[in-house]
């Protein structure tokens, strides 16, 4: 996950920005290997160096902190807890975000999958690795493990709550291609992994706030996969699993959300059919104009891609910004995030990209 900064709110439209890890690690020559995800207190002081650093560099477009303080996203697996949960090994890299090693389960494995309970989770080798990551921010960093306002909606801070992405990126994660094929030509094998996902992941709704404390106030699930997929396969195979994440996120009386980082438009009238869906998380090339025809009281973050912003004048920019803006107002509330400011994009680039934000979104 890039390192998030707080939103900042131009006119009606707040902006949120994050820094990944190559940018950090060639302009800065912050290491995020192994250590930095393991190491508790290694990972804060760094984040602290980190966040001095980016003030002095970007601190006039509202990034990093002038007097740092102790922030850490309860992480050691990157995105890829879900993964590690199946048995897949974590690599790291000193630029890059953790991934997991490739292991695809067959049929028979995914047949064989025992049910998750309380007592196996515990016993998992991922989940003693989170809590006793926990364990060491309460003993030492209590007075900064707030709830605070989140940064973004990928991960609660100071928190145990992992990163769960959704069904069907971790199942991807688990077969990799050959969940499509299975899709195809042995969909009971599908249903059967995704059944034993989704009860995982209710699992660690559940037992991860009781551990921190904190009540869940928002039930976040990616659904980046759902683009390799038709919306027929969709309707069939995922949203009865997006479905009781739902449920269960109106059961204990917290918000649902549903991120897609593309063009999210073939699965819009899908995601409409889950009727307590409070905000969206989707890519700038999908029709919010739709969007906002099917979710007229959704509130919507829309999210801008690094690679439009590097291959277009600030005018076309500019031009494109004032027509979501347009769209924006159609909803309860629209806001924007660019969280892969990479290497190319980071340099004078991103200061005129912001100044023509802020232009923008200010009139």
């Amino acid at each position: 996950m890039p390192i998030p900064y707080p939103m900042q709110t131009f006119g009606s439209y707040p902006l949120g920005l994050a820094l990944t890890h190559k940018l950090l690690h060639d302009r800065f020559g912050f290491d995020f290997g192994e250590p930095y995800h393991l190491d508790v207190d290694h990972r804060i002081r760094t984040t602290m160096e980190i966040d001095r650093a980016v003030y002095e560099a970007y601190g006039k477009i509202g990034l990093g902190f002038q007097e740092p303080f102790p922030r850490a996203s309860i992480e050691p697996f990157g995105h890829r807890f879900m993964p590690a949960m199946y048995g897949y090994a974590t690599g790291y890299a000193p630029d890059a975000d953790p991934w997991g090693k490739s292991r695809v389960l067959t049929p028979e494995e995914i047949a064989s999958l025992e049910p998750w309970t309380v007592e196996r989770l515990e016993r998992s080798g991922p989940v003693r690795t989170v809590l006793s990551q926990i364990e060491r921010l309460k003993e030492c960093y209590e007075l900064y493990r707030v709830p605070e306002k989140e940064f973004n909606p990928h991960y609660r801070a100071m928190s145990s709550l992992q990163n769960l992405g959704s069904v069907i990126n971790t199942a991807f994660s688990v077969q990799g291609e050959e969940l499509f094929v299975h899709y195809i030509t042995e969909p009971e094998t599908v249903r059967t992994l995704f059944d034993n996902i989704t009860q995982l992941m209710l699992l660690c709704f559940d037992y991860f706030p009781r551990v921190d404390g904190w009540p869940l106030e928002n039930l976040f699930i990616g659904n980046c996969t759902v683009a390799m997929i038709s919306p027929a396969q969709y309707a069939a195979f995922n949203e009865p699993c997006d479905r009781r994440l739902m449920d269960y996120a109106r059961a204990i009386g917290a918000r649902f959300m549903v991120h897609q980082d593309s063009n999210a438009n073939p699965h819009l009238e899908n995601y409409a059919s889950l009727e307590y869906l409070h905000a969206l998380d989707l890519g700038q090339d999908t029709d919010f104009e739709k969007l906002a025809r099917l979710f007229p009281k959704a509130e919507v973050n829309c999210i801008l891609f690094p690679s439009w912003i590097e291959s277009h004048s600030m005018d076309e920019i500019r031009g494109e910004l004032l027509r979501l803006m347009a769209l924006g107002r159609r909803f309860p509330a629209f806001s924007f995030t660019l969280l892969e400011v990479d290497t190319q994009l980071g340099g004078d680039l991103l200061f005129e990209f912001h100044e023509t934000f802020r232009q923008c979104a200010r009139g």
